[in-house]
């Protein structure tokens, strides 16, 4: 019977101290989640398979790295298994439950569907069925294209050094990975969409609209396309986006975006918003071309400054990952430099804590395994015009969500507390 009591002592903010608004309206976020649902948006372009084969030559190493920790644990007995626990419960970012997916950028072919299925933390062949779906259905191959060749190979064995004509023979069949040549327009956050679209049981209406595709040549009419995504088309993606897990998207290309709801914007607030719709966490990270200082593109290509301009605009917006896709010298970059800093996002997913009730702004306390976080202080505009911050935590309204930045980021198995008065009525659970 003292809650109502409290609350009435506290009606006026100023008579609260911060145990009595603990005592009243505590509420721990859910600090932890330990699952990473990651889309890999492949450009399957014939430009591409250069790109292609670094991914997959480097891919096994990338998925020894985040699981390396858990092969080190013993597993003899009781005795391991109740160390083992302990460890998780204190290291669980050594526990990373990832799962992947691929598309491509050709829209019009996969409407975002994940090729080959999920490729999940696990599965005895993850890295084979993973890097063979990459080859075989997400590469562009011409048929003209003179790859290495090793007379030696047998099937079934390791995938070696380079990617040859006979590897590519055993494990997609023989003459049959040449082709799966993609659109000439790369439309990779539309495939991304999509991909989502497919997942949920309930899609938002916008997955089926129709879409007006602005006029490229003069005196000609927009033209109102037809919806890619159909009834047909839902839940084929069924398990890809998981409940509570973190989603990451990953762009592959070494063109810029030319999705079709937007009409040569740099930027991609539109997509921005359709993601949102979704009510998940969503981070993106883009291996695209570079741009320099003033916006354009730093390798010469086809690739247009304000379409690589909107794979960057995701990533900057959801705290994600900007790599080249090129080297120094405008050669494809070493893959394994790529993977490993998306191995490094994996592992600092949570910038961002939607909050379970609308809090009074000036009520918000932020803690850190046990200690008080300061709010940041906005230290200038980017180039979009949104404020950046130091170090510290801001509150967003539009999302109702507190967003850490710089060195005030969480780790990935700390205990974050946000404590807050709401603006009505009380949290729906409390610590205690």
């Amino acid at each position: 019977m003292r809650w109502p009591a409290l609350l009435l002592a506290c009606a006026a903010l100023s008579s609260c101290n911060r145990y009595d608004l603990f005592r009243i309206s505590g509420y721990q976020q859910e600090s932890f989640s330990n699952k990473a649902d990651v889309v890999f948006v492949i450009d399957n372009s014939d430009s591409m398979y250069e790109v292609s084969a670094s991914l997959a030559l480097n891919f096994a190493n990338f998925i020894n790295t985040i699981q390396s920790s858990e092969e080190e644990i013993p597993s003899d007995g009781l005795p391991d298994a109740a160390d083992n626990f302990i460890d998780y419960v204190n290291n669980r970012s050594s526990y990373v439950d990832f799962q992947f997916a691929i598309t491509t950028t050709d829209v019009e072919v996969s409407v975002g569907e994940a090729l080959g299925g999920l490729y999940k933390r696990g599965d005895p062949n993850l890295t084979d069925d993973f890097v063979n779906t990459l080859l075989c259905e997400a590469t562009c191959f011409r048929e003209d294209l003179q790859l290495p060749t090793d007379p030696t190979y047998v099937c079934g064995g390791p995938l070696g050094d380079e990617i040859t004509e006979e590897y590519l023979d055993c494990v997609c069949g023989a003459g049959t990975w040449t082709g799966n040549c993609g659109a000439a327009i790369e439309e990779g956050i539309e495939a991304a969409y999509m991909s989502m679209c497919s997942a949920v049981p309930s899609p938002p209406v916008a997955c089926f609209d129709d879409v007006l595709q602005e006029a490229t040549a003069t005196g000609e009419d927009d033209e109102l396309v037809p919806a890619l995504f159909t009834d047909a088309n839902v839940l084929r993606n069924e398990g890809m986006l998981r409940e509570n897990a973190n989603t990451i998207v990953v762009f592959v290309s070494d063109e810029g975006d030319g999705s079709r709801r937007l009409h040569r914007e740099p930027t991609a607030e539109e997509y921005e918003s359709l993601f949102g719709q979704f009510g998940r966490r969503v981070t993106f990270a883009s291996i695209v071309p570079g741009l320099d200082a003033d916006g354009g593109v730093t390798c010469p290509g086809t690739a247009t400054d304000w379409g690589v301009e909107r794979y960057n605009y995701l990533a900057f917006r959801t705290n994600g990952l900007v790599e080249d896709i090129f080297d120094p010298a405008c050669d494809p970059r070493d893959f394994g430099e790529a993977l490993e800093a998306l191995g490094e996002l994996l592992t600092n997913l949570l910038t961002t804590f939607p909050l379970a009730s609308v809090p009074q702004p000036e009520t918000l306390i932020v803690r850190v395994d046990g200690s008080d976080v300061a709010p940041a202080d906005v230290t200038g505009q980017d180039k979009y015009g949104y404020d950046i911050y130091g170090s510290g935590w801001s509150y967003s309204a539009s999302d109702n969500a507190v967003e850490f930045h710089g060195d005030a980021i969480p780790g990935y198995d700390a205990e974050v507390q946000v404590l807050y008065l709401p603006l009505e009525g009380m949290p729906r659970e409390l610590p205690f």
